[in-house]
């Protein structure tokens, strides 16, 4: 079969899955991580891929080869279990991860010893009750663990690429071992589905499972470091940065052909610049290893049913290009679910997404809900905390300690009291942006020279935009009304574009 049919067999496949996807919530550290996109082999893709499609039947495989930001103690860049599951344990937050050592050097000290190394690592990265199982093809390494450790090693024979007959076997193999060890452990639903495949004697491999180890056939014939390096110069990335992406997650997408080359025609397509494409993938480098019609296109279809235009699209992913690996299930629908339970309508979510993409990206409960009841008890009501964040989505990724509380106990310094920091913050919130020494303080001694110290806390208290105009044009202005006698008038000449201002007041 061509590559092109296996790719159309794996497009209908991936859509029947996705329409009948379980709604069960990952965990956290599941969704830490993100999909690779591939196996790491074809040996693991053609044992691994039908393994994990019997473990979590209503979930895309390629999402089960899935990477995680490196735990301290771990000397990779990232952490990369060859295939990941979750919900398949009685703990349900717990993970099994399944290691293939096929490669002969897994036999040797070097090899065992960092493969322990990689198991500590799993188990320190993922909750309490998870588990590995190591499968490889040396017979010393088959010890079998009871049902209380951590981690059980199993032994098949080798099969030949595309021998399917021997493949089988093994995967027969993998399962009696399994559900000999882990019968205790794993969870009831999961095990019956094992067990009736165990009893079938032959294990089905579907062809969205094969089109997996084709790819990775495929994958074999991968650019070398140098062409990508000289690819990737032609679209606009520095060498620094090819650098850095071809040493993370860039090193599992080397074909510059079926991978980069797509990845970024795409972005283009979308709408990105040469430039904002080369800065979106040098911010995100793992845009590459995503796939374009399970995460890109979703998520862009996503933004333009939310009510964001085109532009507005293209603009958010070239702001915050980590948009595109968020969750639309888990992450971006909740947000969004968030923003309408506060008090702003959909109109007023789309501009704030627009406006600040990287809402999206924030945690409800680390950063969204604290900061919102953080405005409560400043004073504001809670439409006004609606109407903050609908006119100053950007609030929501401040830190309250070293951001928000500073600048309000530096208001109250110059004089205003409570109920006027919070009248000035719900009247204008974009000033809490500002750094204190580099414009508050300097803009409020402009106008202490001007008012006096208790005129110009009163000043700032009744037109808190005064301190988003730029110190250049307050001190400019200020100037021409103290010569004419005129302080009185600076509310109302701040908005004035300069040929206005020196019309109205010229000499």
């Amino acid at each position: 079969r061509s590559s092109a049919a296996a790719m159309r067999v794996a497009a209908r496949c991936l859509q029947q899955r996705f329409s009948s996807r379980s709604t069960t919530v990952c965990p956290i550290w599941w969704q830490q991580g993100w999909s690779r996109q591939r196996a790491g082999s074809v040996a693991e893709a053609e044992l691994l891929a039908p393994l994990g499609e019997l473990l979590m039947p209503n979930t895309p495989i390629l999402e089960l080869f899935r990477s995680f930001p490196s735990p301290p103690g771990w000397a990779g860049h990232y952490l990369e279990p060859d295939l990941t599951a979750h919900g398949v344990l009685k703990s349900q937050q717990a993970a099994l991860f399944i290691e293939y050592d096929g490669y002969w050097r897994h036999g040797e000290k070097a090899g065992i010893d960092m493969d322990q190394l990689k198991n500590a690592a799993l188990l320190d990265f993922a909750p309490t009750g998870s588990k590995v199982i190591r499968i490889s093809h040396t017979p010393y390494k088959s010890v079998k663990f009871q049902s209380d450790k951590a981690i059980l090693q199993i032994c098949v024979d080798v099969w030949r690429q595309g021998d399917s007959k021997r493949r089988s076997d093994a995967l027969h193999g993998v399962l009696e071992q399994m559900l000999d060890a882990f019968q205790e452990v794993l969870d009831p639903k999961t095990l019956r589905q094992l067990q009736m495949q165990r009893d079938t004697g032959t294990i089905h491999v579907s062809n969205f499972a094969r089109s997996v180890a084709e790819a990775a056939a495929m994958a074999r014939g991968r650019n070398s470091v140098k062409e990508i390096s000289a690819f990737l110069d032609g679209e606009g990335f520095s060498r620094k940065n090819v650098d850095l992406m071809l040493k993370g997650p860039l090193s599992g997408c080397r074909c510059i052909q079926t991978n980069l080359q797509p990845k970024l025609k795409w972005l283009r397509q979308l709408g990105l610049s040469h430039e904002q494409v080369a800065k979106a993938v040098t911010i995100c480098p793992a845009i590459l290893g995503y796939s374009v019609e399970q995460n890109l296109k979703p998520t862009v279809q996503w933004l333009l049913g939310l009510g964001l235009n085109k532009t507005q699209v293209a603009k958010a992913v070239a702001t915050f290009p980590a948009i595109l690996g968020c969750s639309i299930e888990q992450n971006l629908k909740p947000t969004i679910q968030w923003l309408l339970g506060l008090g702003l309508n959909k109109t007023q979510v789309a501009k704030a997404v627009a406006c600040k993409p990287q809402v999206l990206g924030y945690s409800i409960k680390q950063n969204l809900k604290p900061t919102a009841q953080w405005l409560l008890d400043l004073g504001l009501s809670k439409s006004q905390v609606a109407k903050v964040v609908a006119a100053f989505p950007a609030i929501l990724g401040y830190s309250i300690e070293q951001n928000l509380k500073p600048t309000i106990q530096w208001l109250l310094d110059v004089g205003l009291s409570k109920s006027g920091v919070a009248s000035a913050v719900a009247s204008f919130p974009n000033f809490l942006g500002l750094s204190i020494d580099k414009s508050l303080q300097p803009k409020y001694s402009l106008l202490v020279a001007a008012f006096g110290p208790t005129g110009a806390g009163q000043f700032i208290a009744r037109n808190p935009r005064i301190l988003s105009y730029s110190q250049r044009r307050l001190n400019e202005r200020l100037s021409v009304l103290a010569n004419r006698n005129e302080t009185e008038k600076l509310a109302s000449v701040m908005s004035l574009t300069m040929p206005a201002f020196e019309k109205r007041f010229s000499r």
